[in-house]
């Protein structure tokens, strides 16, 4: 039996100094990790420099057979690459898979915990960490200067931490996302057979909703944090990248939730509640989430499907939202 867990990264990159040395951190880090039983699967999304390439073949010459790289004909997007690298896991058989995107970084004990995680509870999905967010410089950033949207993720893991049982349920309706990327191992059989959807925005959020739907456990590892990247003056990967953001976000969670109620349904996971009051608790959450990135348009919309299903429920959901008074009362006033 393989008991070789795999690391998959996808890598996009212009070729920059600065952008190749965070790649290579973030490679260093799962290199340093305690458990050495692992292999990195590379999934290269059509790069645009050969200094990229050239420095892959850096890695590859020191790790060999520790380091798979597939490399993209064309630009697929960050939920399909991610996909590429699953299938490649399922394949060679790995038990279980961790994500670590391309300027992120593992805590050295990242994978010995994961794994500790899984073998002691066979009813365990997915296994995550909280993160602290760090700059190009490998400085932690004061939360005053991280964004809202961010924030609430890193609050999140302080209250009420998403566990066990029918984890999604939890996500909808208090936190809309809890588990970074990078900072996410999930057994590798669930991820092929719930693979991320053909986006780069949500699409993380949209299959953990998925993976939660499912019969089995989230698990969270207080012991240790990842280091999850934001360079000066950026927001995040995926932020930077679109303008639309909030529009495509709130589209995407729309769906993913959609599908994970689908799933629910059919194993039984909808923890006790009616269809359309959770609809109804999801579309107040992810208001909030909305409301949090400054997208009033797009969080108006999304309380208007809750009013549309109960404007009762609506007001009740947003009184029991965690959060500061002066959102409640800017969604209350939307709800009219």
């Amino acid at each position: 039996m393989n008991h070789t867990a795999a690391f998959i990264m996808p890598v996009k990159l212009s070729g920059g100094e600065i952008e190749l040395r965070l790649f290579r951190e973030a490679v260093d880090s799962i290199k340093h990790q305690t458990d050495t039983d692992w292999m990195i699967i590379m999934v290269d999304d059509f790069s645009d420099d050969q200094r990229v390439y050239d420095v892959i073949d850096e890695m590859k010459a020191e790790l060999k057979d520790k380091l798979h790289v597939i490399y993209s004909e064309k630009n697929n997007g960050s939920g399909v690459t991610r996909n590429i690298a699953v299938r490649y896991a399922h394949e060679i058989g790995a038990p279980f898979i961790l994500f670590n995107d391309s300027d992120d970084i593992s805590d050295p004990r990242r994978l010995e915990l994961v794994r500790k995680s899984f073998e002691e509870d066979e009813t365990v999905n997915v296994v995550y960490t909280g993160f602290v967010v760090i700059d190009e410089n490998n400085n932690v950033t004061p939360p005053e200067k991280i964004n809202m949207s961010v924030r609430e993720i890193i609050e999140g893991h302080k209250v009420d931490i998403v566990e066990g049982e029918n984890a999604w349920i939890d996500i909808v309706t208090k936190k809309k996302y809890t588990n970074l990327t990078s900072c996410t191992a999930v057994r590798t059989d669930l991820a092929f057979e719930e693979p991320f959807p053909a986006a780069s925005v949500s699409e993380d959020s949209h299959t953990w909703l998925r993976y939660g739907a499912h019969p089995g456990k989230f698990h969270f590892l207080k012991e240790i944090k990842g280091r999850y990247r934001i360079c000066s003056g950026v927001q995040s990967r995926s932020r930077s990248a679109n303008v639309n953001f909030y529009e495509l976000m709130y589209k995407m969670d729309s769906a993913g939730f959609e599908e994970a109620l689908k799933a629910a349904k059919k194993y039984g996971t909808m923890g006790g509640w009616d269809e359309n009051e959770l609809r109804a608790a999801f579309h107040v959450r992810l208001a909030l989430s909305l409301l949090h990135g400054d997208s009033e348009e797009c969080c108006r919309e999304s309380l208007m499907e809750s009013v549309a299903i109960s404007k009762e429920k609506t007001l009740e959901y947003i009184e029991k939202l965690h959060c500061q008074p002066e959102y409640k009362a800017r969604m209350k006033a939307m709800v009219g």
